[in-house]
């Protein structure tokens, strides 16, 4: 088994927790200060890996869910190796996937994923505590970075599978917390899920607690169902 990079996950592990995912952007179709869905992820995380001296680039990925290759992701390359890592879809995927791993296991806050090579491809999966649910298909073929850049500024036009209500998720330590809609789930290791009912006003106090800077377009957001 190919040994996980601890600088790479450490700076996914810290992109998680202080760069939110969420979709206020497609929302409110504007920019947002901070976090996004996986087209910002990607590009913070490539920036963030570039300056620590790695070589990576920003790749597409196959959505499972509609089939629809939309999803971005981070290559990272060396000499011996190339990696992917996915810090925007709305999971804590604190991964390394290899491409010359045949499988490999992480496990985040209670939540499990699954990599797996088939031929020239990464099967993304999460387990749901039932059975294995995938999620992104990577094909480990070179891409052309610039062509995917240039859809950078279309992506609050795109239909994305979850742009009819809010998304907000982040990692807190050993926590995860998800919010979907007005359902908040936190998932911590060895512990029932929690599962708790929000109001709008339940909702801004939760996210001020830990992303202040995100309130004002949070508010925009909740203030259509007042």
């Amino acid at each position: 088994m190919l040994e996980p990079d601890k600088t790479l996950l450490c700076t996914l592990r810290r992109q998680f927790e202080t760069f939110p995912f969420h979709n206020l952007g497609q929302l409110l179709a504007k920019e947002t200060c901070i976090g996004g869905t996986c087209f910002d992820q990607a590009l913070k995380l490539k920036h963030d890996l570039i300056k620590l001296g790695y070589e990576a680039s920003i790749h597409e990925a196959i959505v499972c869910l509609t089939g629809d290759k939309s999803h971005r992701l981070v290559k990272v390359e060396n000499s011996k190796n190339i990696s992917f890592l996915d810090a925007g879809s709305g999971w804590p995927t604190l991964y390394q996937a290899h491409s010359r791993q045949k499988q490999y296991i992480s496990q985040v806050a209670s939540i499990q994923f699954r990599i797996t090579k088939k031929s020239n491809n990464l099967l993304i999966e999460r387990y749901d505590e039932v059975s294995w649910r995938e999620m992104n298909r990577i094909s480990i073929i070179p891409q052309q970075e610039a062509v995917i850049i240039a859809k950078y500024k279309r992506r609050y036009l795109q239909p994305l599978p979850y742009d009819n209500e809010l998304r907000f998720c982040w990692l807190e330590q050993q926590k995860f917390h998800r919010i979907t809609g007005s359902t908040l789930r936190v998932f911590e290791s060895n512990k029932e899920t929690k599962r708790v009912n929000l109001s709008s006003t339940d909702i801004v106090k939760h996210v001020n607690n830990f992303f202040p800077e995100l309130v004002s377009d949070l508010s925009l957001y909740l203030e259509r169902f007042q």
